[in-house]
C-alpha cells in the first residue's frame, strides 16, 4: 500500500521506514543480481570477455552516478514541496527534470561513443579486449537515455512516498533482462548467437520496460508532467537549482566508479585474470550492500519532507537509526561472506586463477562494507539537508586521502592482499571523518538557511506570502 504524506510526517519513524525501505531492497536486489547474471554469462564465453564486460563497469558506473546525483536532487527538491503542500511547483520541478534529463543524454550519448578507445585504453584495456568493449558499449551508449530517464522519473515517484512501484519496475526490468541474457547472447532457433552484443541488446530491451511504465505512472497517475510551454526563466531558475544541488552529489557519486578505475589500474598490473577476479568480486559484493541502498533510497525523500516541514526532529530520528542499522547490519554480512567465498567465486568463472583472485578479494573487501553503507547513510543526511558540498568534501577526502592512498601503499608492501586491505582501511578512516561532519551538521540544523525559498524559482506574491507564513516579515 502507498504511503501517504501524512504518513511520512506525522507516522511513526521506524515502521514507516521499514515499509518504504523493504520494496527497494527486492528491487535493487533484482537490479544487481541481473546486473551479476550479464557477468556470469559473459563469464562463460571466456576470460578476455570477462575482463571486456569489467572494464565497462567504472564507466558505466560514472554515468549512472551522473544520473543519481540529478535524481536525489529532484527527489530532495521534490518531495520538500510535496511536504509544504506546493503540486504545482512539484510538477514543474519533474518535468523541468525531464527536460533537463534529455539534453544531458544527448550529450552523454555523443561524447562517449566518440570517446571509447582512449578511455578504455587509459585504463589498462588490451587489443585483445577492446573489441569485445565495443561491442558492449557501441550499443550501450546509443540507447543509454532509456536508462537514465527512467532513474529520474523513479526517483521523482519516490519523493511522494511511493517505493513500490519503482520498486516493480526495477524488478521486471531486471527479470527481462535475465531471460534475455541466454538467448541472445547464445543464441536459440532463429536468434543468432551474438556474444557480448547480445548481452547489451539485452540490457536495452529491459530499460524500455523501465522507461514505458516511469513515463506512464508520472503522467497519469501523479500528474507530475506538464505538457504546456514553460515559463524559460522559471524553467532555467529550476534548471540551476538542481544543477546547484545535483552536481555535488554526481561528482561525489562518479567518485565511487573512479576509485574503482584506480584500483582496476592497480589490479590490472597483475594481469587480466586478476582484472576479472576484481569484477566478479566486485559484483558479488554489490549484492550485500543491497539494504544499505534501498535504506538510503527510502531515507532521502522521507527526510526531505519532514525537513520542508521543518520537522527537524523526526528527520534527525530517522538519520539515527538508519545509520545505526545499516552499520550493524553489514558488519554481521561480513562472516556469511567469509565463508561463502569458494563456492561464489566458482559461479563466475572456471579460471583457477581468477578464481584465486576473487576468493582473495571477497574475504577482505567485504569487511568494509560496513563503513561503505556507513557512509552511504552519512551522505543521504548531508544531501537531504541540502548540504551537498559537504557530500563531495567528504567524497573527495574519502578517495584521494583515504582510499586510493591506502590501497597503494598496502599494494606495495603486500600485493594484491595488501592492496585490498588498504582499500578496507582508507574506507574506515573515510567514515569516521564523515560521522563527524553530519554530527556537526544536524547539530545546528535549524540554525542553517538551507530550506528558505530560492526567490529566483517564485513570483513576487508567492515569495511574500511564503516569507509571511515563516515569520520573516510583518504581514501588511
Amino acid at each position: 500500500m502507498r504511503i501517504t504524506s501524512e504518513e511520512i510526517l506525522n507516522g511513526p519513524v521506524g515502521p514507516i521506514l521499514t515499509r518504504m525501505t523493504v520494496p527497494m531492497v527486492i528491487a535493487i536486489l533484482m537490479m544487481i543480481l541481473f546486473q551479476a547474471v550479464d557477468t556470469y554469462f559473459v563469464g562463460l564465453m571466456g576470460t578476455e570477455q570477462l575482463a571486456a564486460i569489467s572494464f565497462t563497469f567504472p564507466v558505466t558506473v560514472i554515468i549512472i552516478s551522473l544520473s543519481l546525483g540529478l535524481g536525489i536532487a529532484t527527489s530532495v527538491l521534490l518531495a520538500k514541496a510535496i511536504g509544504q503542500g506546493e503540486q504545482d511547483k512539484a510538477r514543474r520541478i519533474t518535468t523541468d527534470s525531464i527536460l533537463l534529463t534529455v539534453m544531458i543524454v544527448i550529450l552523454v550519448s555523443t561524447g562517449g561513443r566518440l570517446s571509447i578507445d582512449p578511455i578504455f585504453r587509459s585504463l589498462g584495456a588490451t587489443d585483445n579486449t577492446l573489441g569485445f568493449i565495443h561491442e558492449y558499449m557501441d550499443i550501450w551508449f546509443v540507447f543509454v537515455g532509456l536508462m537514465i530517464i527512467p532513474m529520474i522519473g523513479n526517483s521523482a515517484i519516490r519523493a511522494t512516498g511511493d517505493t513500490k512501484w519503482p520498486s516493480i519496475m526495477m524488478i521486471l526490468s531486471g527479470l527481462m533482462n535475465v531471460l534475455l541474457d541466454p538467448l541472445f547472447i547464445f543464441g536459440l532457433g532463429p536468434v543468432p548467437a551474438m556474444g557480448v552484443t547480445g548481452a547489451a541488446i539485452a540490457t536495452v530491451v529491459s530499460w524500455m520496460v523501465g522507461f514505458c511504465m516511469s513515463i506512464w505512472i508520472l503522467r497519469v497517475r501523479e500528474k507530475l508532467l506538464a505538457f504546456d510551454v514553460p515559463d524559460f526563466r522559471e524553467m532555467f531558475s529550476y534548471w540551476t537549482m538542481l544543477f546547484k544541488m545535483g552536481m555535488p552529489i554526481s561528482i561525489a557519486n562518479m567518485l565511487t566508479p573512479i576509485s574503482a578505475a584506480i584500483l582496476i589500474a592497480m589490479v590490472a598490473r597483475h594481469g587480466e585474470h586478476a582484472v576479472a577476479g576484481f569484477g566478479a568480486g566486485s559484483r558479488i559484493e554489490a549484492l550485500f550492500l543491497v539494504v544499505s541502498f534501498a535504506l538510503t533510497a527510502a531515507l532521502s525523500p522521507y527526510m526531505a519532507q519532514n525537513l520542508g516541514a521543518r520537522k527537524f526532529d523526526r528527520a534527525k530520528q530517522a538519520l539515527s537509526l538508519a545509520i545505526r542499522f545499516s552499520f550493524i547490519f553489514q558488519l554481521c554480512i561480513y562472516p556469511v561472506i567469509f565463508l561463502l567465498a569458494p563456492s561464489l567465486a566458482k559461479v563466475f568463472s572456471k579460471d583457477p586463477a581468477v578464481i584465486e583472485v576473487t576468493i582473495l578479494f571477497l574475504r577482505i573487501m567485504p569487511l568494509g562494507i560496513c563503513f561503505t553503507g556507513a557512509l552511504i547513510v552519512f551522505n543521504t543526511g548531508l544531501n537531504a539537508a541540502h548540504q551537498t558540498h559537504k557530500t563531495l568534501i567528504v567524497s573527495l577526502v574519502r578517495v584521494f586521502l583515504c582510499y586510493a592512498p591506502m590501497a597503494w601503499v598496502g599494494g606495495l608492501l603486500f600485493d594484491l592482499p595488501g592492496l585490498f586491505s588498504g582499500a578496507v582501511a582508507g574506507n574506515a578512516i573515510a567514515a569516521g571523518i564523515a560521522w563527524y561532519v553530519v554530527k556537526q551538521t544536524y547539530s545546528k540544523i535549524e540554525e542553517l538557511d538551507t530550506f528558505k525559498v530560492d526567490k529566483r524559482a517564485f513570483t513576487s506574491q508567492q515569495l511574500e506570502s511564503e516569507a509571511v507564513e515563516a515569520g520573516q516579515y510583518d504581514t501588511p
